[in-house]
Protein backbone atom coordinates (compact mmCIF):
# COMPACT_ATOMS: atom_id res chain seq x y z
CA UNK A 1 0.00 0.00 0.00
CA UNK A 2 1.23 3.68 -1.02
CA UNK A 3 2.49 5.04 2.41
CA UNK A 4 1.00 8.78 1.33
CA UNK A 5 -2.61 6.85 0.70
CA UNK A 6 -2.29 4.97 4.00
CA UNK A 7 -1.54 8.09 6.08
CA UNK A 8 -4.11 10.43 4.13
CA UNK A 9 -6.52 7.71 5.02
CA UNK A 10 -5.12 7.85 9.18
CA UNK A 11 -5.62 11.82 8.58
CA UNK A 12 -8.99 12.24 7.04
CA UNK A 13 -10.56 9.99 9.98
CA UNK A 14 -8.67 11.51 12.91
CA UNK A 15 -11.47 13.96 14.52
CA UNK A 16 -9.57 17.10 14.13
CA UNK A 17 -11.38 20.60 13.80
CA UNK A 18 -9.39 22.57 11.79
CA UNK A 19 -6.35 19.99 10.84
CA UNK A 20 -4.81 20.77 7.48
CA UNK A 21 -5.41 19.47 4.24
CA UNK A 22 -2.92 16.42 3.60
CA UNK A 23 -1.77 17.76 0.22
CA UNK A 24 1.81 17.98 -1.43
CA UNK A 25 1.89 21.37 -0.22
CA UNK A 26 1.45 20.67 3.10
CA UNK A 27 4.20 17.64 3.00
CA UNK A 28 6.63 20.40 1.99
CA UNK A 29 6.05 22.63 4.44
CA UNK A 30 6.69 20.08 7.19
CA UNK A 31 9.56 18.26 5.11
CA UNK A 32 10.74 21.98 4.93
CA UNK A 33 10.42 22.69 9.24
CA UNK A 34 12.14 19.17 9.72
CA UNK A 35 15.04 20.13 7.58
CA UNK A 36 15.43 23.11 8.97
CA UNK A 37 14.84 22.14 12.63
CA UNK A 38 17.42 18.94 11.59
CA UNK A 39 19.80 21.55 10.08
CA UNK A 40 19.84 24.13 13.19
CA UNK A 41 20.47 21.30 15.90
CA UNK A 42 23.41 19.90 13.44
CA UNK A 43 25.07 23.74 13.71
CA UNK A 44 23.99 24.19 17.14
CA UNK A 45 25.01 20.68 18.12
CA UNK A 46 28.00 20.65 16.97
CA UNK A 47 29.21 24.17 18.56
CA UNK A 48 28.34 23.29 21.57
CA UNK A 49 29.79 19.73 21.65
CA UNK A 50 33.13 21.45 20.18
CA UNK A 51 33.00 24.42 22.87
CA UNK A 52 31.94 21.93 26.03
CA UNK A 53 33.82 18.67 24.88
CA UNK A 54 36.67 19.44 22.25
CA UNK A 55 37.30 23.13 23.36
CA UNK A 56 38.76 22.88 27.38
CA UNK A 57 41.24 20.21 25.64
CA UNK A 58 42.93 23.98 23.99
CA UNK A 59 42.46 24.98 20.60
CA UNK A 60 45.00 22.98 18.53
CA UNK A 61 42.85 19.80 19.93
CA UNK A 62 39.23 21.26 19.33
CA UNK A 63 38.78 19.80 15.97
CA UNK A 64 41.00 16.83 16.57
CA UNK A 65 42.28 16.62 13.11
CA UNK A 66 38.99 16.72 11.91
CA UNK A 67 38.54 20.51 11.00
CA UNK A 68 37.43 19.98 7.19
CA UNK A 69 34.71 16.90 8.23
CA UNK A 70 33.31 20.13 10.75
CA UNK A 71 33.39 22.27 7.85
CA UNK A 72 31.72 20.24 5.58
CA UNK A 73 28.64 19.87 7.87
CA UNK A 74 28.63 23.50 8.74
CA UNK A 75 28.65 24.77 5.27
CA UNK A 76 25.37 21.60 4.73
CA UNK A 77 23.81 22.75 7.73
CA UNK A 78 23.95 26.57 6.72
CA UNK A 79 22.86 25.91 3.70
CA UNK A 80 19.88 24.02 4.02
CA UNK A 81 18.79 26.80 6.79
CA UNK A 82 18.99 29.42 4.56
CA UNK A 83 17.07 27.62 1.69
CA UNK A 84 14.40 26.21 4.03
CA UNK A 85 14.52 29.35 6.73
CA UNK A 86 13.36 31.51 3.02
CA UNK A 87 11.03 28.66 1.86
CA UNK A 88 9.48 28.63 5.54
CA UNK A 89 9.23 32.47 6.03
CA UNK A 90 7.41 32.85 2.26
CA UNK A 91 4.96 29.66 2.48
CA UNK A 92 3.88 31.69 6.09
CA UNK A 93 3.50 34.59 4.83
CA UNK A 94 1.31 33.65 1.79
CA UNK A 95 -0.68 31.64 3.78
CA UNK A 96 -1.54 34.76 6.23
CA UNK A 97 -2.25 36.54 3.43
CA UNK A 98 -4.26 33.97 1.26
CA UNK A 99 -6.66 34.00 4.77
CA UNK A 100 -6.66 38.23 4.28
CA UNK A 101 -4.53 39.11 6.53
CA UNK A 102 -1.04 40.19 7.14
CA UNK A 103 1.91 39.20 9.50
CA UNK A 104 2.36 41.44 12.44
CA UNK A 105 4.77 44.08 12.07
CA UNK A 106 6.32 42.37 15.53
CA UNK A 107 6.93 39.56 13.22
CA UNK A 108 8.85 41.29 10.42
CA UNK A 109 10.79 42.88 12.82
CA UNK A 110 11.79 39.56 14.67
CA UNK A 111 12.37 37.67 11.76
CA UNK A 112 14.74 40.20 10.69
CA UNK A 113 16.89 40.26 13.73
CA UNK A 114 16.44 36.12 13.53
CA UNK A 115 18.32 35.83 10.03
CA UNK A 116 20.73 38.51 10.84
CA UNK A 117 21.83 36.53 14.20
CA UNK A 118 21.54 33.55 12.01
CA UNK A 119 23.89 34.95 8.87
CA UNK A 120 26.27 35.91 12.25
CA UNK A 121 26.23 31.87 13.65
CA UNK A 122 26.33 30.66 10.07
CA UNK A 123 30.00 33.14 9.91
CA UNK A 124 30.98 32.15 13.31
CA UNK A 125 30.76 28.21 12.00
CA UNK A 126 32.23 28.87 9.01
CA UNK A 127 35.05 30.55 10.15
CA UNK A 128 36.47 28.72 13.22
CA UNK A 129 36.31 25.70 10.45
CA UNK A 130 38.23 27.69 7.96
CA UNK A 131 41.50 27.34 6.93
CA UNK A 132 42.43 31.53 6.25
CA UNK A 133 44.56 33.80 7.98
CA UNK A 134 41.17 34.98 9.60
CA UNK A 135 40.07 31.46 10.67
CA UNK A 136 43.42 31.33 12.21
CA UNK A 137 43.14 34.36 13.92
CA UNK A 138 39.45 33.33 15.37
CA UNK A 139 40.46 30.32 16.22
CA UNK A 140 43.74 32.26 18.91
CA UNK A 141 40.07 33.11 20.87
CA UNK A 142 37.99 29.72 20.00
CA UNK A 143 36.59 29.74 23.94
CA UNK A 144 35.65 33.18 23.12
CA UNK A 145 33.65 32.37 19.82
CA UNK A 146 32.26 29.67 21.05
CA UNK A 147 30.56 30.87 23.43
CA UNK A 148 29.49 34.29 21.46
CA UNK A 149 28.08 31.23 19.21
CA UNK A 150 26.25 29.53 21.57
CA UNK A 151 24.52 33.05 23.09
CA UNK A 152 23.70 33.79 19.45
CA UNK A 153 22.33 30.16 18.94
CA UNK A 154 20.32 30.82 22.22
CA UNK A 155 18.70 34.20 21.07
CA UNK A 156 18.05 32.47 17.53
CA UNK A 157 15.99 29.69 19.33
CA UNK A 158 14.18 32.10 21.70
CA UNK A 159 12.98 34.71 18.59
CA UNK A 160 12.08 30.95 16.72
CA UNK A 161 9.74 30.31 19.36
CA UNK A 162 8.40 33.54 19.80
CA UNK A 163 8.00 33.86 16.04
CA UNK A 164 6.04 30.32 16.08
CA UNK A 165 3.59 32.03 18.41
CA UNK A 166 2.98 35.11 16.44
CA UNK A 167 1.46 33.37 13.13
Amino acid sequence: MDVYLAISTVWAHLPLADAPVLDASYVAQVFSRALHILAAIILLGGLFYIRTVLAPAGDQACFAGRRAIWARWAGIASGLLLVTGIYNFLTINNQVKADGNTLERAYHMMFGVKFLLALLLMFLAAVLAGKTDLAERFRSQMGKWLNISWVVGLAIVIIAALLRTLH
